[in-house]
C-alpha cells in the first residue's frame, strides 16, 4: 500500500485531467483483472542500470518487476480502451500539456519523442500495479502516481547535474558534502550517477558472481558536482537557433579539487570521466545520462586519499588558492603542483621520488633571499629548511628535514644513474630507520606539500 508520507503536499493542478485519468486506470485495470486474473512479479535483467544493493554492491537487475502482458507493452495499448478519448480531449484543451505529449519534449540540446498512451502506462498503471500487487484500482496509489505525472509535465524547467567521479577518495564519517565556489559541491554520488558512472567506466569496478553484479569500492563514490536547470520545452516551443551548454564545464574545477585535497590529505585521488544526468528523483524529461569519454587516469589503490573533518576548511582555502590569477599565472608553481600529483598517482616509489625532487628543485632552486651555492641539493636543502623549520604540522627540525632531503636527493640520482639505491640507510623525517622507501617518500611528499601549501599563499598575498 502507498505510505502515508507519499500524499504529503499532494495537489492536483489539472482536476479534468486528474479524473479523466482515474476514469481510465479503473477501467484498464479491471479489463486486466478479467483477463489475466493477477499480474506476475519476477527479477528481471536491466541492462540499461545499475541498482544498489548495498554500500558497494550494484546489480543490473530489477527485483519484483511487473511482468507486463504483451498487448500493455505495446505503446498503442491504451489508445484500445474507450475512456482513453475522454484523456486525449482533455489533453488537447489544454495549452500547456498538449505541447508536453505526442511531440518531442525536453532541454533544447536534447529532445526525444514522448507518446501520451505510453506515458500514462510507464508513470500511472505500472507504478500503480506495483503499489497494490495487484489489477485494483487504488485511490491512494492513483493520486501519488498522478501526481509524479502531472508535475513532471506541467515542470517549465529541467535539472541536470554534471558530475566527476573522484577515485581513490573518501571522507571520514560525518561529512555528507563540502560545499565549493559556483555552485560546486564535493558529495556523494546518486544511485543514478552511480549506475551511470559504473556504465561508463568512471569508476573501477570488481565482478562479482557473473556479468550483472559489480562491487564499487567506496573509495569510488564520490563526485565534484554542479546542478544546472535549463527550460523545458518542445518541437512548438523550442528556440529557433538550439545550443547546448558547454560539457565538460568541470574539468578545470575537478583539477584544482584534485590538487587541493593531494595538498592538504595527500594520497592518490584523481578525477575521472565527467557524467551528467538528472537528479535521481527528477520526473524524467528525455534527458539520459551522457559521458565524456576522456582518459583515465591512474591512482594507487593502497593509498587513497582521506579526508578528514578538520582538513575540510584547509581544502576549501587552498582550493582557493589554486583558482587565484597570481598563481595560475605562476609558470614554477604550476610545474611544481603538475610534478607533486603525478608523483601522488604513481605506485613505484623510485618513480614517485623522481617527480618529487623535481618539484622540489623548481621550489628552491631559484627561491628567493636563498645564499648562493653552485650544487643544487645544497639549494634544495637550504631552501625548504628556511621555508618549513617552523611549520606547526611538520614539527620537524631543521637537521632532519635536511637529512630526509640529502637522502631522498641521493637516491633519486642513484636511480637516474642506474645505481642501486637499496645500498642506502634509509631514515623518516623523524629519524626512525626504516626498510621501506615508500614511508621515506611519503614523508618527503609530505614536506613538499607543506612547501607549496605555505608558497600558494605567499604568491596570492604578494
Amino acid at each position: 500500500m502507498v505510505a502515508a508520507d507519499e500524499l504529503v503536499g499532494y495537489r492536483v493542478q489539472r482536476p479534468q485531467l486528474h479524473a479523466a485519468a482515474a476514469q481510465l486506470m479503473a477501467a484498464v485495470l479491471s479489463d486486466l483483472a478479467a483477463d489475466d486474473g493477477a499480474p506476475v512479479f519476477a527479477t528481471v535483467p536491466d541492462f540499461g542500470e545499475w541498482h544498489r544493493h548495498g554500500q558497494e554492491s550494484f546489480v543490473a537487475i530489477r527485483r519484483g518487476a511487473w511482468q507486463m502482458p504483451d498487448r500493455v507493452a505495446d505503446y498503442r495499448f491504451l489508445g484500445t480502451s474507450a475512456e482513453m478519448a475522454a484523456v486525449r480531449a482533455v489533453v488537447a484543451a489544454d495549452e500547456v500539456l498538449r505541447e508536453r505529449v505526442d511531440c518531442v519534449v525536453g532541454v533544447e540540446f536534447a529532445l526525444t519523442h514522448r507518446r501520451l498512451g505510453w506515458t500514462l502506462v510507464q508513470h500511472i498503471l505500472e507504478p500503480m500495479v506495483a503499489a497494490v500487487r495487484g489489477y485494483r484500482f487504488d485511490q491512494d496509489a492513483f493520486d501519488v502516481a498522478y501526481s509524479r505525472l502531472e508535475e513532471g509535465l506541467l515542470a517549465t524547467r529541467a535539472r541536470l547535474v554534471e558530475a566527476v567521479p573522484l577515485n581513490a577518495f573518501t571522507p571520514t564519517a560525518g561529512i555528507e558534502a563540502v560545499t565549493l565556489p559556483d555552485g560546486l559541491v564535493l558529495q556523494a554520488m546518486s544511485d543514478r550517477q552511480m549506475s551511470a558512472a559504473i556504465g561508463y567506466h568512471a569508476v573501477p569496478v570488481t565482478f562479482a558472481g557473473g556479468p550483472n553484479s559489480v562491487t564499487v569500492s567506496r573509495f569510488h563514490q564520490w563526485a565534484l558536482t554542479r546542478c544546472t536547470s535549463y527550460p523545458v520545452c518542445s518541437s512548438v516551443d523550442m528556440p529557433a537557433h538550439p545550443t547546448a551548454p558547454v560539457f565538460p564545464s568541470l574539468v578545470e574545477p575537478a583539477s584544482h579539487l584534485v590538487t587541493a585535497l593531494r595538498l592538504v590529505c595527500g594520497g592518490s585521488v584523481t578525477a575521472t570521466r565527467a557524467i551528467r544526468c538528472q537528479p535521481d528523483d527528477d520526473f524524467p524529461q528525455g534527458l539520459g545520462p551522457t559521458a565524456s569519454l576522456s582518459a583515465l587516469p591512474a591512482f594507487d589503490e593502497e593509498r587513497p586519499t582521506i579526508l578528514g573533518r578538520e582538513q575540510v576548511e584547509a581544502v576549501r582555502e587552498v582550493y582557493g588558492l589554486l583558482t587565484h590569477p597570481a598563481v595560475r599565472e605562476n609558470r614554477g608553481l604550476q610545474t611544481a603542483l603538475r610534478r607533486l600529483v603525478l608523483a601522488g598517482a604513481d605506485r613505484v616509489p623510485t618513480d614517485r621520488l623522481i617527480d618529487l625532487i623535481v618539484c622540489a628543485e623548481v621550489l628552491f632552486i631559484k627561491l628567493p633571499g636563498l645564499p648562493e651555492d653552485r650544487w643544487k641539493q645544497n639549494k634544495v636543502v637550504d631552501g625548504a629548511t628556511a621555508l618549513l623549520a617552523d611549520d606547526p604540522v611538520l614539527q620537524a627540525p631543521p637537521e632532519r628535514l635536511e637529512a630526509l632531503l640529502r637522502l631522498g636527493y641521493r637516491i633519486r640520482n642513484d636511480e637516474m644513474h642506474g645505481d642501486d639505491p637499496s645500498r642506502r640507510e634509509l631514515r623518516t623525517l623523524t629519524g626512525q630507520p626504516t626498510s621501506d622507501l615508500s614511508a621515506v617518500v611519503d614523508d618527503i611528499e609530505q614536506v613538499l606539500r607543506r612547501a607549496l601549501v605555505r608558497l600558494l599563499s605567499g604568491v596570492v598575498k604578494q
